[in-house]
């Protein structure tokens, strides 16, 4: 049973925003402030009932609408060192894609459910895919809140898009100048530099912010610390806080060797075949001087406090040197986070169509939305199986490093 609330930032600073946000969209507040609550009070609401895999309603849905991209971070399990979409051709990965009108019937099957979810729409590089901003304005239209994360490839060209239709945008941002950031995110060209676009981009929407008077889309930059960065926090911090209303620091999910073919045989045992996507988040990037990263973060953590603006979240919320060593060091500690109920109200849906309950590995299919329908896929026996696993036989290897446990 997870020991931890799963509210990754400050109490004070959720309130204040949360008061904000019902001042200007009382209906996207309160999908937000529902979606913790669902998380926060999963084992109240269950605990006479029999476990059956039976899903709740839909709170979010999880949308990894392309595989294209054009970077190659390292930390990243998809292009990355070692990402499994790695040599994978890019014809074949485009052909497979989910067209623009199978999403809007996507939309409209969520609704029938009753559900009025949040949309995390990701990927690949979302704004790669072509019927990016239809579909946003399509969701926007029915009500909606929809959070996007990018490279920030498109994002100032297409600012007024995303000011008209966005509650949040994630923009991910590893370093305060182009020798740091570009080191980090190299692109699939030697000449890119993302950093230009990033810093457009956060430009752009910060002051559409300001000069529509509104307070939506959160600007949320999302930063992994690794070897490239740790030296440079601070820095980044200045850069990020000039625009954004929140900087995230991911202490990157990872995972080793060891555990991963741990994972491989305890995955096998459970459902009778071999997963595969996990292996691609397997590498060097987490090998760094993490005995910093404390002192950074008070660092940080004083520059918010004299300027009120722009509070450093880390993910997952670890205390104290000892634990984030752990984090580091010993793949097998949950930190109190060892109960997964996003399967319960999240549906994962990767760019194929193939729908899931884990963002990073889906390796266990329950569907696809090119043949089925959400209605049919939500809670049929594949689904149930998977969730009732989790619940009763608890987490597997690769949940210990997940953003659906210890984030999100």
């Amino acid at each position: 049973m997870a020991t931890r609330s799963r509210l990754t930032v400050n109490p004070s600073f959720f309130i204040k925003n949360i008061y904000k946000s019902f001042r200007e969209d009382w209906k996207t507040a309160y999908s937000f402030m529902r979606f913790q609550a669902a998380k926060e009070s999963w084992n109240l609401r269950h605990r006479n009932k029999e476990i059956d895999g039976t899903g709740d309603k839909i709170e979010l849905v999880s949308l990894r609408i392309t595989d294209m991209c054009n970077l190659r971070c390292h930390s990243c399990g998809q292009w990355g060192d070692n990402g499994y979409l790695v040599g994978t051709p890019l014809k074949e990965l485009k052909q497979r894609e989910v067209p623009v009108e199978r999403y809007k019937k996507l939309v409209d099957d969520v609704m029938a459910t009753g559900s009025r979810p949040i949309w995390y729409i990701w990927g690949g590089e979302p704004m790669l895919y072509p019927g990016i901003i239809e579909l946003l304005y399509y969701i926007k239209e029915r009500g909606m809140p929809i959070s996007l994360v990018t490279n920030g490839t498109h994002v100032a060209k297409r600012a007024e898009e995303l000011l008209d239709t966005l509650k949040i945008l994630h923009v991910s941002v590893d370093g305060p100048n182009p020798e740091i950031h570009n080191a980090q995110r190299p692109g699939v060209s030697k000449k890119h530099d993302n950093f230009k676009a990033v810093e457009a981009g956060l430009k752009a929407i910060s002051d559409g912010k300001k000069a529509r008077g509104q307070t939506f889309p959160y600007l949320v930059p999302i930063s992994c610390i690794t070897s490239y960065n740790i030296d440079y926090l601070a820095d980044l911090y200045d850069f990020t806080s000039q625009y954004a209303d929140a900087q995230m620091l991911y202490l990157t999910w990872w995972i080793d060797a060891q555990s991963a073919a741990e994972h491989t045989h305890d995955f096998e045992r459970r459902f009778g075949f071999k997963p595969k996507t996990h292996y691609g988040w397997i590498g060097t990037w987490k090998d760094f001087d993490y005995s910093k990263l404390l002192d950074k973060y008070d660092e940080l953590w004083s520059k918010w406090e004299k300027s009120g603006k722009c509070p450093p979240v880390m993910m997952p919320r670890v205390s104290g040197a000892e634990e984030i060593e752990k984090y580091y060091l010993d793949h097998s500690a949950t930190f109190g986070y060892d109960q997964c109920v996003s399967i319960y109200m999240t549906v994962e849906i990767d760019s194929n169509g193939d729908v899931s309950y884990c963002r990073d590995y889906h390796d266990y299919i329950v569907g696809n939305i090119r043949e089925e329908s959400i209605l049919d896929i939500w809670n049929n026996e594949k689904s149930k199986k998977f969730r009732k696993s989790i619940t009763k036989e608890g987490i597997m290897p690769v949940c210990r490093r997940c953003c659906g446990l210890m984030g999100f």
